[in-house]
């Protein structure tokens, strides 16, 4: 391993890529050669479109909630609740409160739409020592932790 390879990251560093664009819906990634986390939000009244892919998806909610679609299954979610998203399921949601969690892929979505493929278009890719570039996507949002943060000093 380099001596100087970034190791460590503040959330509110990571740069914003877009998800969804016409339902605002942006997130901060995470990237390893392994896993792909992403710090999700989505705006009130947001639909995530149904969608599916062949990586393991885990999302954990923090705020708001979100009346999501799995395989077939409407489930309402709500701050504390863990969808656990098999490789190949029919997948998305609604929300109308709005929603801030923590999607973990494994592996990354790579491939034509996925993940990585939307992180070169945006241009928010990490270097090879691991360091990613400033934000230079604007957004109606604050960072993921800022508003996390916001959202439990309200409480």
């Amino acid at each position: 391993m380099a001596k100087d390879r970034k190791y460590v990251y503040k959330i509110d560093e990571l740069p914003f890529t877009p998800l969804v664009e016409e339902e605002n819906i942006v997130t901060q990634f995470l990237l390893t050669d392994n896993v792909q986390i992403s710090f999700i939000q989505n705006p009130p009244g947001a639909t995530f479109p149904l969608h599916t892919h062949d990586c393991e998806q885990i999302l954990i909610m923090l705020e708001g909630t979100e009346e999501h679609i799995i395989d077939g299954q409407e489930i309402h979610m709500e701050a504390g609740d863990v969808c656990v998203h098999p490789g190949g399921v029919v997948h998305g949601g609604k929300t109308l409160t709005g929603f801030k969690g923590i999607d973990i892929f494994c592996p990354p979505r790579t491939g034509p739409g996925g993940h990585v493929e939307r992180m070169e278009k945006y241009g928010t890719m990490p270097n090879e020592k691991g360091e990613y570039p400033k934000n230079t996507v604007e957004t109606k949002v604050a960072t993921w932790f800022k508003g996390v943060v916001e959202s439990m000093r309200k409480m």
